[in-house]
């Protein structure tokens, strides 16, 4: 007998995707700085190893990020809604897909989710408290407001992905839902969008500015791993959530 489990190494995210033509907008300004990134001689030292100097990926927000499949459901609820497999591996996939149409029919009637840039703190590299490294996927970033509607689609998600866990909890009212600004992940802690990936300090243009604010009304559910900067050419979109 095959005992189905469902990974903790792989992990899904939510992104909001900004609308056309303000997304053309942000993968120009992305290679560019990629490539302007690869022609500095001062960077040589801190390219990475493969045929792209820095990764490149679809401009984003995220909504919730980061989140291992196993957590937001169980092999039984897979093998109750989807054809059982006989390949260990595939159970993922599945869970994957279920875990879309849980987010799709959330957000069905929902509208757009609105992403308000903090202008005043402009775009900057988020460094480690007490190491001062910059974190590989928070070097150039702007801020985005936790706005009314930023933060309810964030609750919308976060009960979606979580739906197995919450109805086992529900048998303990004592259990408290952990909080959401969990995921808002270290050292910037703030939801935010990011213009490039990389190592390197010194990859923020002196002319960038925090994109355009704009009504997300189109999300994309990736399979956000391995979580480095090697491996975000391996992510891969599962589904569209509109």
């Amino acid at each position: 007998e095959i005992i189905m489990q469902l990974s903790d190494s792989k992990r899904i995210s939510l992104w909001l995707l900004p609308p056309d033509p303000l997304r053309k907008t942000l993968s120009f300004i992305q290679s560019d700085i990629i490539s302007k990134h690869g022609n500095n001689p001062a960077t040589k030292d801190l390219r990475i190893t493969t045929p792209h100097l820095l990764p490149t990926f679809e401009p984003h927000v995220t909504l919730i990020g980061g989140v291992p499949i196993s957590d937001c459901c169980s092999p039984e609820e897979v093998a109750a809604y989807i054809e059982p497999r006989t390949d260990v591996d595939g159970i993922d996939d599945d869970a994957a897909q279920l875990v879309l149409g849980r987010l799709q029919r959330a957000f069905r009637s929902h509208g757009g989710v609105d992403c308000n840039f903090v202008k005043e703190r402009g775009v900057f590299a988020a460094r480690d408290a007490e190491t001062g490294i910059v974190r590989w996927n928070q070097s150039c970033t702007a801020i985005v407001e936790r706005s009314a509607s930023f933060m309810r689609a964030m609750e919308i998600a976060d009960e979606a992905l979580f739906l197995t866990s919450r109805a086992t909890s529900s048998h303990d009212n004592r259990q408290q839902l952990p909080p959401i600004e969990r995921h808002f992940k270290p050292p910037l802690c703030e939801p935010h969008y990011s213009f490039v990936y990389g190592n390197d300090p010194e990859l923020i243009p002196d002319s960038l500015e925090c994109p355009m604010s704009f009504t997300s009304t189109e999300m994309a559910v990736l399979w956000t791993y391995p979580s480095s900067l090697e491996g975000v050419k391996h992510w891969k979109t599962i589904g569209r959530v509109c």
